[in-house]
């Protein structure tokens, strides 16, 4: 095929119904940064739970030679990848067959993945995390969980094999707080000693870092509680500890204001939001993933009213991407033609991607090409979830036929 045809059929591929690109390029194609990271374009695989690791004995969170084939069959045409939420301590897990990064069998065994994905010249942060008060007796040894306040999650977990009411936690004296403090930082010594190319700091949904960001949980009175100044200051102790580590350039946070997932709320997310950027820019952050649940045109008066009259921004990814001095990266539900249209806009860099990147490991060849997309979709929800969070091996995980049409 002649170079003229060759170049006609790629523009024609990257063509979308919103617009003309310029250079006949999609915004999502074109090469990028995240920090001092160069990327060969702006899709990012989010990090997503899979459940795929031996969840007993010695091996507990040791990733497998399934997990090599997984990240590195997404990382070798992406920008780069998050790992699924990895816990800094055995008691901070709430996910059976999660990984981990707290023990040297788990950074061997996340040293053949990063290795594998480095041979496909791709990259790959790890996402350290810490659940608190998501986490149950049955799932770390019969502890209770810590959070910042004494307030259970007003749903079920899936512990000890069956579903079971979340416990009420612990609150987290300040020697608690202090251990998981230094669990981070270990986690981040033991993720570069694994060969990752930076770590992203979880603080979003739900788990231990969102729990003192936001009000709906934190009812603390001390240093760690009250204002946004104390409710942030685990936060940044912990970033600060990462820096440490790898170079501010390296690290990330994701954060998620507005999503209530494990029944979350804040009073004012964009007076946290308006805190929390200031201090990221002093710490010249490599970048921030944002969870964007809704828009600042929320359908209920009253919220528009107390949180985002007078406001000329629309969406959380404006306040951010215009304030924010590092790479900003949004996530929730984009397909690709809102990711292309969002970056044209200017109102992200780069754009992180979940269900797609389950269903399809060549996601970005298929953006590239046109080629139709797989979905996550089943008449029995069970199965579904089977695939996801299920021990069935490579069947769903990097074996992705499961998703595609079936036949009539």
């Amino acid at each position: 095929m002649n170079k003229t045809i060759k170049t006609a059929l790629t523009q024609i591929a990257n063509k979308r119904p919103f617009g003309t690109y310029a250079n006949g390029v999609q915004p999502v194609l074109t090469t990028a940064k995240v920090g001092d990271v160069n990327l060969k374009n702006r899709v990012v695989m989010s990090a997503l739970t899979r459940q795929k690791a031996p969840r007993e004995g010695s091996n507990r969170g040791v990733p497998s030679e399934l997990h090599q084939e997984y990240y590195s069959s997404r990382a070798e045409d992406a920008g780069f990848v998050l790992t699924e939420c990895s816990s800094v301590s055995e008691d901070g897990d709430s996910f059976p067959g999660s990984t981990g990064i707290y023990n040297d069998q788990q950074v061997e065994g996340w040293k053949k993945v990063t290795e594998a994905v480095h041979s496909k010249d791709g990259r790959i942060f790890l996402q350290i995390w810490h659940a608190g008060r998501a986490a149950h007796p049955d799932q770390i040894g019969g502890r209770t969980p810590i959070s910042s306040s004494a307030i259970a999650i007003d749903s079920k977990v899936w512990a000890g094999g069956k579903l079971q009411p979340h416990v009420v936690p612990k609150e987290a004296t300040l020697d608690d707080i202090k251990r998981v403090i230094e669990a981070f930082r270990a986690g981040a010594e033991r993720a570069k000693q694994a060969g990752f190319d930076g770590v992203e700091l979880h603080g979003a949904n739900g788990y231990f870092i969102d729990q003192f960001l936001r009000d709906g949980v934190n009812k603390r009175t001390d240093n760690y509680g009250g204002s946004l100044e104390n409710r942030s200051r685990l936060c940044f102790e912990v970033l600060d500890q990462l820096i440490s580590v790898f170079g501010s350039q390296r690290v990330g946070v994701k954060l998620s204001p507005v999503n209530d997932y494990n029944k979350m709320e804040d009073s004012d997310p964009i007076a946290l939001v308006s805190h929390l950027i200031p201090k990221l820019n002093e710490r010249k952050l490599g970048f921030v993933e944002l969870t964007e649940g809704f828009s600042l045109e929320g359908r209920d008066a009253a919220l528009r009213k107390k949180f985002y009259e007078n406001r000329t921004e629309k969406s959380f990814r404006e306040i951010f991407k215009r304030q924010f001095d590092g790479t900003y990266i949004t996530n929730h539900g984009m397909t690709q033609d809102s990711a292309n249209e969002t970056i044209q806009k200017g109102h992200t860099d780069l754009v992180s991607f979940g269900q797609l990147y389950v269903a399809n490991r060549d996601l970005v060849h298929k953006f590239r090409t046109g080629a139709p997309l797989n979905k996550m979709q089943f008449a029995d929800p069970k199965q579904l979830m089977a695939y996801l969070y299920g021990e069935l091996g490579a069947l769903g995980y990097t074996d992705t036929s499961v998703y595609e049409p079936k036949q009539k």
